[in-house]
């Protein structure tokens, strides 16, 4: 039976070419674009997946209530990792992390590695598996080290690597360690990544901070017992934080320092490891909004809600031009469920077609997807069963949405009526007008976040950061002793293009070695309790980054004291509160530094947030983790390979390249300009889709409006007055949709920007704009078939039945 049912619904379509064509193009686009928004969404959701106690391992972060405001800290005083082992009852492991890019050397062979330095319970808390070796013994000891797959093998070939002596360079020396495990390779899902472990007490500064309260560089990681909830730990940590902070707390009172909800102005929290990935405050978020997945989802969903529309539509007008046949088959005694069946398997035909064309579509187009989007998608996801049967449940719905309509419209059809002739296309047009109304909307709403999100990429990329982003060069220094960084200073003042050099501890933007990081310090100053950031700097900093002085002098070699100096932004002078602050002595650290010197505010973060108070300091061993190089060339990019060639020669074991520092700043909106790519990719399959869905409602009218047009043109009607008549109906439900989307556009993108410190205003003539664009697309989509009706020959028109 069902065969058969298919068999009539095969040769029905090839009998509509237009009608099957229309609606397997726009289903096969936009199941493959679901697929792949949906994967994109369900990637992110999975993220840590692997990780067997995920729900039970936290990142703590510390939340201090200022006179100003909540601020947060993600990084604790090295004592605490001992404090929360002995004193928080439930805690099962603590490990602190830090390392990052390292060279490593075994055997003649020099390999830059990420190795992270972890205590002891690293390995008993996340599940990442040994191949070789044992969890509890991998890093006993402070000269154990543990490689993954991949390294051991680009280290070692196929020699085995357990028990073999490595050097690490760690703080310009080089240390033995032993290779004690291999570890399988981690994840790409994973949050945390490594390529190489070593115990935290090799930190560089380990000696300074392992019983030093007032400085906290390193995120903290504990796991509690699986009986423990979140609630339960967080109210455990509340003796440690009265105990441990009470200095801190006394200070925020006496400072005017606001209570959170809960009356404390200090206290610490836990983010579980299923949330690393999506929670911006946590260290291993890759910066992502936790929007972003419900984002795409949400677009999905309108991309093939937009496609069940059309279908729904071209479904019931096209009923209505069978009149004949659903006639004959109800006379011959079809029941309405069979009519019903009949109409749904035709549906199902059609949709079961696209899913293979936008199954092939999508294979095709994956990788083209991330390397525009920048995901990692693939087939494997496809893998997990539950997946599968979500995407089978999910096309099922669509064809019952899609086809179960129109066939339960088609069933309940008068006979006589059918019969008679007397069924009309106007019958299905609330419906219809309503569904195109829906489908306008989605596109004038994508369109519009579209223009207000390129806006503000626009007004980011050309809004003055306050220092040079176009001629100066950020070079990672990839851990080079202070020897390599002289060497490069040296070569570089030889070279025509250069004009200064300088370098810092932090970067400025975000470099092509994917870091970025800040560092908050907190004094007392007159009474005051004072928090700013701070960045260790080398001369020239402000000459090479052109920073405009507005009081006193840069760090200069023609004083030798300089590095007891401190220049200051305006930010922090008002926090300071001094009239004439050059001269005036702060006691960040137990070394006190004289105010040397005030720079005009400069944007060294994102746009995002406002300018926060900075103090740059210089210190006896420079720590130039970056080098700046300011250039005046007419050859951008033939200077900047130059001196990525004198870098390499410098520095062979040199893991990243230089770039200039409008890339930088730039790359800190990579999730926007992703949005907006998104966004534009949408809006243009939406509105082709709902143009082609347009064009044959707009065939099928005029099919059934042809002796109307005839007659008129007979009683003297003008070719332009048909076309404005026929083409009326249509623009009216677009600019119906314009006015309801516009608000809601208005709405969401006006949430959106609040995340920004500094943007765009939405103007009113940017809704103008995209009512007029919707207005010409939907014109232009019905204006061939309602010419072509208006030009036609009234005599064909009314000698037809």
């Amino acid at each position: 039976m069902f065969g058969s049912y298919i068999k009539i619904a095969w040769r029905n379509l090839l009998k509509q070419k237009v009608f099957a064509a229309v609606n397997v193009v726009g289903m096969s686009a936009a199941i493959c674009a679901a697929l792949l928004l949906s994967l994109t969404a369900y990637r992110e959701w999975t993220y840590d997946d692997f990780q067997v106690n995920k729900e039970h391992i936290y990142q703590l972060y510390r939340e201090d209530g200022t006179a100003k405001g909540m601020r947060i800290g993600t990084s604790f005083a090295e004592p605490m990792a001992d404090v929360l082992r002995k004193e928080v009852q439930g805690v099962k492991h603590v490990s602190r992390i830090g390392g990052g890019d390292m060279p490593v050397r075994y055997n003649g062979k020099h390999i830059y590695f990420d190795v992270e330095m972890v205590d002891a319970d690293f390995l008993k808390m996340f599940s990442f598996r040994l191949l070789q070796g044992n969890v509890s013994t991998a890093l006993q000891q402070p000269d154990q080290l543990v490689l993954t797959q991949k390294t051991a093998r680009a280290l070692f070939n196929q020699e085995d690597p357990v028990g073999k002596t490595v050097e690490v360079n760690i703080d310009n020396q080089w240390r033995p360690f032993i290779v004690s495990a291999v570890a399988a390779n981690v994840p790409d899902n994973s949050s945390i990544m490594f390529e190489a472990l070593v115990r935290f007490e090799n930190v560089d500064d380990y000696a300074t901070i392992r019983n030093n309260w007032n400085m906290g560089n390193y995120p903290l990681m504990v796991e509690v017992e699986a009986s423990v909830t979140t609630a339960a730990f967080e109210k455990s940590l509340v003796p440690v934080t009265n105990k441990y902070y009470a200095g801190n707390i006394e200070e925020l009172k006496k400072n005017g320092g606001i209570p959170n909800k809960d009356g404390v102005l200090i206290r610490m929290n836990g983010i579980p490891l299923n949330e690393f990935h999506l929670n911006t405050l946590s260290s291993f978020s890759n910066g992502l909004n936790p929007f972003y997945p419900w984002l795409m989802v949400i677009l999905a969903v309108l991309i093939i809600g937009i496609a069940c529309i059309n279908f729904i539509n071209l479904s019931i007008a096209r009923s209505f031009t069978r009149g004949s046949e659903i006639g004959l088959r109800k006379a011959l005694g079809a029941m309405d469920r069979q009519l019903l069946f009949q109409f749904w398997s035709e549906a199902f035909l059609l949709c079961f077609i696209s899913l293979i064309l936008s199954l092939l579509l999508t294979i095709l187009l994956m990788p083209y997807y991330n390397a525009t989007f920048n995901h990692e998608l693939s087939l494997r996801l496809f893998s997990n069963i539950w997946l599968v049967l979500g995407a089978a449940f999910i096309f099922f719905m669509v064809t019952l949405l899609a086809g179960g309509y129109p066939a339960w419209k088609v069933a309940r059809l008068n006979i006589i009526q059918v019969l008679k002739g007397k069924l009309s296309l106007a019958k299905g047009n609330g419906v219809r007008n309503g569904l195109i109304i829906v489908q306008f909307i989605v596109a004038a709403l994508l369109i519009s976040c579209t223009a207000v999100i390129w806006q503000q990429l626009d007004f980011i990329q050309s809004t003055p950061l306050g220092f040079n982003t176009t001629q100066v060069i950020s070079i990672p220094g990839d851990n080079a002793s202070p020897q390599v960084i002289a060497s490069l200073r040296s070569r570089l003042a030889g070279e025509a293009d250069v004009e200064s050099v300088s370098g810092s501890m932090l970067n400025l933007g975000l470099g092509k070695d994917g870091s970025s990081g800040n560092w908050y310090r907190g004094f007392t100053y007159k009474g005051s309790h004072i928090n700013t950031q701070c960045i260790i700097v080398d001369y020239d900093y402000a000459r090479t980054l052109d920073l405009k002085m507005v009081a006193g002098r840069d760090f200069s070699r023609n004083f030798g004291a300089d590095t007891t100096g401190v220049v200051i932004n305006e930010q922090m002078a008002k926090l300071l509160g001094e009239k004439d602050l050059i001269g005036a002595v702060i006691t960040p650290s137990d070394v006190p530094l004289h105010v040397i010197g005030v720079v005009k505010d400069y944007h060294f973060e994102s746009l995002r947030k406002k300018i926060d108070p900075l103090m740059m300091v210089m210190t006896i061993t420079p720590h130039s983790n970056y080098v700046f190089v300011k250039v005046n060339t007419r050859n951008p990019v033939a200077t900047l390979k130059h001196i990525s060639a004198i870098w390499k020669d410098i520095n062979p074991l040199a893991k990243n390249d230089p770039s200039f520092l409008d890339e930088n700043t730039n790359r800190l909106y990579r999730q926007e300009a992703r949005f907006s790519k998104i966004f534009m990719s949408g809006a243009v399959l939406a509105i082709v889709i709902s143009c082609m869905g347009l064009f044959a409602i707009a065939v099928l009218v005029m099919a059934q409006r042809q002796k109307e047009i005839g007659i008129r043109k007979v009683l003297g009607a003008s070719v332009g007055g048909i076309v404005l008549l026929l083409s009326k109906d249509f623009l009216k439900l677009v600019l119906i949709a314009v006015l309801i989307a516009t608000p809601l556009s208005w709405y969401l993108m006006q949430q959106w920007l609040q995340r920004f410190e500094f943007h765009v205003n939405i103007h009113w003539w940017l809704f103008a704009m995209v009512g007029l664009m919707a207005v010409i697309i939907a014109l232009a989509t019905t204006s061939l078939q309602t010419i072509k009706a208006a030009l036609a020959n009234p005599v064909d028109s009314l000698k037809r039945d």
